[in-house]
């Protein structure tokens, strides 16, 4: 049965009903959704109305309507879906700016939520610490006041409470095939710690600590951190709880438990479960789940003791801008072991795919020595182009490292962590820690050496020769006009569509081309007039305009502008191409025999 209730009286329900089909989603810190259906024909014989000012009560908590009923008048049953209230009034009360010195779980708690239904239970004495947040809601100022603190929310009728990360209560011992069924389970030990290296900040102090998990796995993984401890003692209890936090595996498990078990689990609860793949009883935290309403099973995911951020920022209780590159290398793990993995496979790569492939970025890259001269040469392929590649790189000055998409990349660490400058990753640390400064964030980019200026050496690539029609084509040197404007000083080899032609442009822009085609060789050395160079094949054809004229030569052309006198003569010709030209007489007599 599911009790309704008046939003005005929260006391006394004004009727209870059966369901139909219904259950309970809840995820940990107060994200609870109730779905449920009602045969209309009870609510209709009972005058039993339900609107959008219906609270349901399902144990001990109250929900809020998100959608009220089914309009489809074919179906028998009302169908309604609702959320945990307190989490539907605090959505709806905006905070401008809140700012708190000094301060208490109790006083945020207390002071969010002002003026609304809910009271203060029972918060844990942390403290006392800053909390400040603008232009948000309550419940968002909620999450992060749990995320800050590391605690979690426990709802009781209208009360909520905050308390601890609960891994010392103890545990309710499941037994699998009496208490439950299992439906996935998953362990990974990739990125487990059993042994310890740790010094103190100044170096002065430093030890050693092996797991007491470390005989439950076939291998050992080292690791290095640094502490803020003034005493050995405290140092060690610092690296001790830290190293308790990565000794074990990520592990989830998914469960169903019958209904006639009466086993009822509450998000955050501790449950004892055999696992399989160590072979031993691991603590496992309940952090979803789905309750039926009426008969079958319970469904609840199961979460063990690992990579839970509260958890890191309990051991680390320095200030956020000394401890945040440390926990950004453990929050950007997962992409460290990718790229572990794909550092690996640069010893033999089978299959490759890519967008973009540039060689030789050790002369960019600052962790590496200097190329000699500083100048770098390189390979770039893309889409159907490969450039080979001359550059010169500043001795002193760095820059950003971004990819082609104008992304900043990061390391994922830095200073004296084992794994300092490996690795690459896209995610910024302002995204894990948004109060880092901008120099810390700079910490983190990748920097390479500053390129001041390039040339394309060589290239091979399809051009346009003729028409749309795309032919190989290779460009040799990198030509001698310095500004690139044109392609002075250039060697060319391309196909086009009968031959292969050999081409060069000198260093005042005439060109001398040889073609290999169906005839042999067809284009021989350019008669050359001055400034002007004519093909040494035939005419096969001229087109002539108001300011000028074209020769065709088979499939090759020249193109000529002239300029005439006052009475209509052609006083020069310029070559159109090459932008050279030649002066034209005019003489009374015959053309001579010979010239």
């Amino acid at each position: 049965m599911i009790e309704l209730y008046r939003k005005t009286d929260l006391q006394v329900p004004y009727a209870k009903v059966p369901i139909n089909q219904g259950h309970i989603q809840g995820e940990r810190n107060g994200y609870y959704t109730l779905s449920f259906s009602v045969l209309k024909s009870y609510l209709k014989s009972r005058t039993i109305t339900i609107d959008h000012n219906t609270i349901f009560k399902v144990g001990n908590l109250y929900y809020g309507q998100v959608s009220a009923g089914s309009k489809d008048h074919q179906k028998i049953v009302s169908e309604f879906t609702a959320e945990l209230l307190q989490t539907q009034v605090l959505m709806f009360k905006y905070l401008k700016e809140l700012k708190l010195q000094d301060t208490t779980l109790e006083h945020v708690l207390r002071t969010l939520l002002e003026g609304t239904i809910f009271t203060v239970g029972v918060c844990e004495d942390i403290g006392p610490f800053n909390f400040e947040i603008k232009n948000t809601n309550a419940q968002n100022a909620l999450t992060k006041l749990i995320e800050q603190t590391g605690t979690e929310i426990k709802y009781e009728g209208l009360k909520m409470s905050i308390k601890k990360n609960q891994w010392g209560q103890s545990a309710t011992v499941l037994t699998k095939g009496f208490d439950f069924t299992m439906l996935n389970e998953d362990t990974d030990t990739s990125d487990v710690i059993t042994k310890l290296y740790f010094q103190n900040s100044k170096g002065d102090l430093s030890g050693t600590i092996t797991s007491k998990k470390a005989s439950d796995y076939n291998f050992i993984r080292e690791a290095y951190k640094e502490f803020q401890a003034e005493t050995l003692e405290d140092l060690t209890v610092l690296a001790t709880d830290y190293l308790q936090t990565v000794d074990s595996p990520r592990v989830s498990l998914s469960i169903s438990i019958p209904k006639s078990k009466n086993l009822d689990l509450q998000l955050c609860q501790l449950v004892r479960i055999h696992n399989t793949v160590l072979n031993k009883q691991l603590d496992y935290k309940v952090v979803t789940y789905t309750k039926s309403l009426t008969t079958g099973e319970d469904t609840y995911q199961l979460g063990e003791r690992k990579r839970d951020f509260a958890d890191i920022q309990e051991v680390i209780t320095q200030e956020v801008q000394n401890v945040a590159p440390d926990i950004i290398v453990e929050v950007i793990e997962k992409e460290v072991i990718s790229a572990k993995t794909a550092h690996i496979l640069n010893a033999w790569i089978r299959d490759l795919n890519v967008e973009y492939l540039e060689t030789n970025f050790d002369a960019l890259d600052i962790r590496k020595p200097a190329p000699l001269e500083n100048i770098r040469n390189c390979i770039r392929i893309q889409n159907e182009c490969i450039d080979y590649v001359t550059q010169e790189l500043s001795p002193t000055e760095v820059i950003d490292y971004k990819n082609k998409d104008g992304q900043q990349i990061y390391y994922t660490a830095i200073k004296e962590n084992p794994q300092a400058y490996q690795f690459f990753t896209l995610t910024t640390p302002k995204s894990i820690y948004p109060d880092l400064t901008d120099i810390q964030v700079d910490e983190f980019k990748v920097k390479v050496r500053k390129v001041l200026n390039e040339q394309v050496k060589a290239s091979f690539k399809f051009d346009s020769t003729l028409g749309n029609t795309l032919y190989p084509s290779m460009v040799w040197g990198a030509g001698t006009d310095v500004s690139g404007s044109t392609q002075n000083g250039k060697g060319f080899i391309y196909k086009d569509l009968d031959g292969l032609v050999l081409k060069y442009i000198t260093s005042i822009g005439k060109s001398h081309e040889i073609k290999l085609g169906e005839k042999g060789i067809e284009g021989l050395p350019t008669f050359d007039f001055g400034n002007i160079e004519l093909p040494a094949v035939p005419v096969t054809g001229m087109d002539f305009f108001s300011n000028g004229f074209v020769v065709y030569y088979g499939n090759l052309q020249k193109e000529f502008i002239w300029v005439k006198d006052s009475v209509g003569r052609i006083l020069s010709l310029t070559d159109k191409n090459t932008n050279q030209s030649i002066s034209i007489g005019w003489y009374n007599t015959e053309v001579p025999g010979e010239i």
